[in-house]
C-alpha cells in the first residue's frame, strides 16, 4: 500500500505542475493580446500622424521628359533583336532575314 501512495502523490504532483504551467502560458499568451490589442491602435495613429505630416511637407514631383524613340533607336533595337536570335539559335545573324516589325501599342 506505500507504494501505492507513493505513485497517487507522483501523479498528482504531476498533474499540478502540468496543470500551473499550462495555466501560466494561457495567462502570458493572454497578456500579450491585451498588449497587443492596446498597442496597434497607438502606433497606427503615430504612423498616420507622420505619414499625414510627409505629405504636406513633401514637394510635387517633378515631371518626367519622356523622349520619342527615333529610326535609329528602331534599328539598333532590330539589331540587339538578331543578334539575340542568332545567339540562341547558335547560328550567324547572317543567316536571318528580317521581314517586318510592327508596333503593338
Amino acid at each position: 500500500m506505500p507504494m501505492l501512495l507513493m505513485v497517487e502523490n507522483a501523479v498528482g504532483l504531476g498533474l499540478q505542475t502540468l496543470g500551473l504551467g499550462m495555466l501560466m502560458v494561457l495567462g502570458i499568451i493572454a497578456l500579450l493580446y491585451i498588449v497587443l490589442k492596446i498597442l496597434i491602435p497607438v502606433f497606427s495613429a503615430i504612423s498616420a500622424k507622420k505619414e499625414k505630416k510627409s505629405k504636406s511637407e513633401s514637394p510635387a514631383p517633378a515631371p518626367i521628359a519622356t523622349v520619342a524613340p527615333s529610326s535609329d533607336d528602331e534599328s539598333e533595337t532590330v539589331a540587339a533583336i538578331i543578334a539575340a536570335i542568332a545567339a540562341y539559335e547558335g547560328k550567324a545573324p547572317e543567316n536571318f532575314r528580317v521581314v517586318s516589325f510592327k508596333k503593338r501599342f
